[in-house]
């Protein structure tokens, strides 16, 4: 089983704050295995949090450089297919991030690590400690 770090999961894990222990542990874990995954659609999340004042970093390409180089976790590029795959989903989510994340974890059978009460409700497995 390999996993999908929500955009909310990766940063905190980056910050190492605002997630639980065990499972910062758990993200650790699955890394060292090669077991982790984040969509790179989440840095462009990332990116619109910073720029609307929600979170605060300074330079956003030396973050995600940092982050991809110094940790192991593996980068997902949406599709063509993934993002037209993310429409058809039923409409319970509004949030087109979700949805891409959602259609990555189906076609790649990842499950998503999230917090997020909505997710579960697709044809998706999800993950949360």
């Amino acid at each position: 089983m390999a996993y999908l770090l929500d955009t909310h999961v990766l940063a905190s894990w980056v910050e190492r704050r605002g997630i639980s222990d065990d499972l910062m542990v758990f993200i650790d874990e699955q890394i060292r295995r090669q077991k982790a995954m984040v969509s790179s659609i989440a840095f462009w999340e990332i990116a619109l949090l910073v720029k609307k004042g929600r979170l605060k970093v300074s330079d956003l390409q030396a973050w995600r450089q940092q982050v991809l180089d110094g940790s192991g976790i593996d980068l997902l590029e949406p599709t063509a297919a993934d993002m037209i795959d993310s429409t058809l989903l039923p409409d319970f989510h509004k949030d087109p991030f979700d949805r891409l994340l959602i259609a990555q974890a189906q076609r790649h059978q990842l499950t998503i690590v999230t917090r997020d009460s909505i997710i579960p409700r697709y044809a998706v497995q999800t993950f949360w400690r």
